[in-house]
C-alpha cells in the first residue's frame, strides 16, 4: 500500500500535474484514510511502525493534494517548479509532446499566500495577503555585536 501511494502521488502531484488526476488523486487518499483503521493492520510493533508511517505519508498528501486542488480552483496556472496541464487554454512546447505538456503561465503572479490547516479532521484552505517584512535588524550578528559592545544594557 506505501508503494502504490508513494507511486500514484508521483503520478499526480509531481512537477508535471493534470488538476483531474489531482482532485482524483486526493478523493482516493481520502477514502485511504477512511478506511484506514478497518484496512491496515499491524501484525508486529515493527509492523506499527509502518504502520504510522504510513497513515503520516497519506496525511500528507491529502495536504498537499487539497493545496494543489485548491489553487487550480482558485485560477492557479503553471509556475515556478509545476506545470499544471491546461487543455483549453494552454500551449505545448513542442507540438510532438503529448496533451498532459500544454499548460498557460500564470502572467499575474497574485500576490497572495495559501494557508492550509486540518481542522475537524478536514484540510481547510485560505488566501491572505503577506505580511510585512520586519524593519528591526535583530539578526543574530547584530545582537551578539551589541551584546559584546554593551552588554545589551541601554
Amino acid at each position: 500500500m506505501k508503494l502504490h501511494a508513494a507511486e500514484e502521488m508521483s503520478r499526480c502531484g509531481a512537477a508535471i500535474r493534470d488538476p483531474a488526476q489531482i482532485r482524483a488523486c486526493g478523493k482516493q487518499v481520502e477514502a485511504q484514510l477512511a478506511d484506514f483503521a478497518q484496512t491496515v493492520k499491524a501484525g508486529s510493533h515493527t509492523e506499527l511502525a509502518m504502520v504510522y508511517r504510513l497513515r503520516d505519508m497519506l496525511l500528507s498528501q491529502r495536504a498537499y493534494l487539497t493545496a494543489m486542488t485548491d489553487y487550480t480552483a482558485h485560477g492557479g496556472k503553471s509556475r515556478g517548479s509545476a506545470l499544471y496541464t491546461d487543455l483549453t487554454g494552454g500551449t505545448k512546447p513542442f507540438g510532438q509532446l503529448p496533451d498532459t505538456f500544454a499548460f498557460a503561465f500564470d502572467e499575474t503572479e497574485s500576490p497572495l499566500i495559501q494557508e492550509l490547516w486540518f481542522e475537524d479532521g478536514t484540510c481547510r484552505t485560505a488566501w491572505r495577503a503577506p505580511r510585512p517584512i520586519p524593519e528591526d535588524d535583530d539578526f543574530f550578528e547584530n545582537v551578539w555585536r551589541s551584546y559584546r559592545e554593551t552588554g545589551n544594557i541601554d
